[in-house]
């Protein structure tokens, strides 16, 4: 089951002509595909067609199908990325988009930054998940 502001993302590339390449339980593959512009048609036709008789119109049209394809990768744990915007998984540590060093921040419900490695732990952990190392004890307990 989508959840709603996936399902709104989804629904909002089906009303621009986006389509769905693949599906997954945690992502959905969204694709634009074009044929290119008009005037570029009409400027390969009249290039070409004393040579093929259109046929470079159809290369030209399978070109623009293949290389000018879009496509959108919509995560359900997605988090938008500070640099540019793109849905990224919450389990990465970089954007797929731009590439940019993603920060975590502590978990709002009070996790704990590993010193080693900047990773998360839930709160009341004693090591890292990410690295193992041993974290400081919290709340005044004995060590």
């Amino acid at each position: 089951m989508r959840s709603n502001r996936l399902q709104r993302e989804i629904d909002d590339l089906v009303s621009r002509g986006w389509t769905i390449e693949e599906e997954t339980p945690d992502r959905v593959v969204m694709v634009d595909r074009e044929f290119g512009s008009v005037l570029s048609h009409v400027l390969v036709a009249v290039l070409t067609v004393w040579f093929s008789m259109g046929l470079g119109n159809v290369v030209w049209g399978a070109y623009n199908y293949v290389s000018n394809s879009r496509r959108r990768v919509l995560w359900e744990d997605a988090v938008g990325c500070p640099h540019c915007g793109a849905d990224v998984p919450a389990s990465a540590d970089y954007c797929p988009a731009c590439g940019d060093d993603l920060e975590r921040v502590p978990e709002p419900n009070g996790g704990i930054a590993c010193p080693e490695c900047d990773a998360v732990a839930a709160e009341g952990s004693r090591y890292c998940p990410a690295c193992g190392t041993r974290l400081a004890e919290t709340g005044g307990g004995p060590s």
